[in-house]
């Protein structure tokens, strides 16, 4: 007998990680702030340091750094929280082209030693040395202002260097010098050492500085569907800029046609901050009567950012856990104050009570934060977890978005991961199958699918319709999904694609229980 190859060619077995894994379903915050720039398509904070970190980007005095600190702060009854943010900037209007130094730069008694010096700025088509005695400052403030002087004396260069400002932000660190023109035609170009007197461009951290080029403005639609396509893993997008009702609706509207008819297939959901009941209402009547869903409307009088507490709920479910489906109902609100609060003997009189309000905001479908118990049992919580639509409420168009992005993960990884995935025959077919299994029982085990339910016959109707199978209802009813590799068309084989048709029982939540008392014997 020879010897095993295994003594010569010794191999050691080792678990090797997917490519992809499924992330959690984080907020995408819109900002309209100058200090990021159009290179940028978006920024992510995670982990222990997210908010720190924002903070050293943005500061603590911008109210989106409370939305983030409440966003970040959320603890779920599970004890999950939000893991990442993303943030990107919303072009509310044409941005100017600007320079942003970088933090290293010459103290302010070495800037004051010079006393001729100067840099290059190139705005648009003009270039222009910028000459500056730097003697009589005391602080870096001075230094922008003196600057600024200097670059606006360029009456050639026209509105760009006319109107341009310059300053030193205490934020950022550095200094920043926008251009006075705006707008995507608007240019900016790298900072470069001047030839009078001290070459002040590494002083000034301008040498290596970022640059970021002019910018058309944009719709809330129109940021919307930018950042959608780019990739950026958010999945509940919202903002706290004033955003009026026309700009609401086109934002809806678009998040109907990202999916044609949107009903249950989506990757994004919009979430809007309102603080007018009575603009609530007029936008709700409005969108109703246009049937969109996918979106939520949060009642916030008190201009608490109750949408970071929406936001937050969805970001800290976790998908792979047993039961790890939610109701969007009964969710904590500590910090917020709730709408439950008429108290008084003239609300009462005039039909104001907090149950009237309550009934109100819920039959419009729109969010808020409300209290149920008096004393020192009253607990504050998140509700109503409405939505309009074909299918009502976030749980289920959060579940449906859960599960599609695990099966587009499952099956990414094959693609990663294995030679080929086979196009043709019965074992291809199988094979796809048992790619996509997993995730249909993983969401039976986390209550985002249900089994043993009950279809009604127009749902029985339907499921014979999409699938030929007479079996197919049935097994939906006991096993909770059904789903069929499809036969393979002309068009499909060119494409190298499957399609597979899927048909599930929602696990869906409870909101209300209904008990009716006989009482005999009296």
């Amino acid at each position: 007998m020879s010897l095993p190859y295994s003594k010569f060619v010794p191999i050691t077995a080792a678990v090797q990680s997917p490519s992809f894994t499924v992330e959690k379903k984080h907020m995408l915050l819109a900002m309209d702030n100058p200090l990021i720039g159009a290179s940028t398509p978006y920024l992510t904070y995670s982990g222990a340091s997210a908010l720190t970190n924002f903070k050293a980007d943005f500061g603590s005095e911008i109210p989106e750094y409370t939305v983030v600190s409440k966003y970040f702060s959320f603890l779920s009854k599970t004890g999950t929280a939000p893991e990442k943010l993303i943030v990107a900037r919303w072009y509310k209007e044409a941005a100017a082209p600007f320079v942003k130094g970088s933090k290293k730069l010459a103290t302010v008694a070495e800037l004051k030693a010079v006393s001729n010096g100067s840099f290059k700025l190139a705005l648009g088509a003009s270039e222009f040395e910028v000459v500056v005695d730097l003697s009589a400052i005391s602080s870096y403030s001075d230094a922008a202002s003196l600057i600024q002087t200097a670059v606006q004396a360029n009456s050639s260069g026209g509105e760009a260097f006319t109107g341009a400002t310059v300053v030193y932000n205490p934020i950022s660190g550095g200094f920043i010098i926008p251009s006075g023109a705006k707008g995507s035609e608007a240019t900016i170009g790298a900072v470069t050492a001047g030839i009078t007197g001290t070459d002040l461009s590494a002083m000034l951290g301008l040498a290596a500085a970022e640059l970021s080029q002019g910018v058309n403005a944009e719709t809330y639609a129109e940021f919307c569907d930018r950042i959608y396509n780019a990739n950026s893993g958010g999945y509940s997008i919202t903002t706290i800029e004033p955003v009026d009702v026309d700009s609401i609706q086109a934002a809806v509207a678009w998040l109907q046609g990202i999916v044609g008819n949107q009903t249950l297939d989506t990757m994004v959901r919009l979430v809007f901050n309102i603080t007018d009941k009575t603009e609530a209402k007029t936008l709700q009547s409005t969108l109703n009567e246009l049937g969109y869903t996918g979106y939520v409307v949060c009642y916030d009088p008190e201009g608490e950012y109750v949408n970071a507490l929406d936001c937050a709920i969805c970001a800290a479910i976790d998908f792979n856990v047993a039961n790890g489906s939610i109701n969007f109902n009964f969710q904590p609100a500590t910090g917020y104050t709730p709408i439950t609060k008429l108290g008084d003997v003239v609300n009462y009189q005039q039909g104001l009570t907090n149950l009237s309000l309550a009934e109100e905001l819920d039959n419009l479908c729109i969010s808020y934060v409300y209290s149920v118990g008096f004393g020192e049992q009253e607990e504050i919580l998140y509700g109503m977890g409405l939505m309009q639509g074909d299918f009502a409420t976030e749980d289920v168009q959060v579940n449906e978005s859960a599960l599609e992005i695990d099966i587009q993960t499952a099956v990414m990884n094959g693609f990663v991961s294995l030679n080929k995935l086979k196009l043709q025959g019965q074992d291809a077919k199988e094979f796809i199958a048992s790619i996509v299994t997993p995730s249909f029982e993983r969401f039976k085990i986390n209550g985002a699918i249900a089994q043993g339910g009950t279809l009604s016959n127009t749902d029985r109707n339907s499921i014979y319709q999409a699938t030929g199978n007479d079996a197919a209802a049935d097994a939906v009813e006991s096993n909770g999904y059904y789903f069929q590799v499809q036969d393979l068309t002309t068009e499909d084989i060119k494409a190298r694609r499957v399609r597979i048709l899927v048909c599930y029982l929602c696990g869906g939540v409870v909101n209300k229980i209904m008990i009716t008392n006989n009482i005999y014997g009296a």
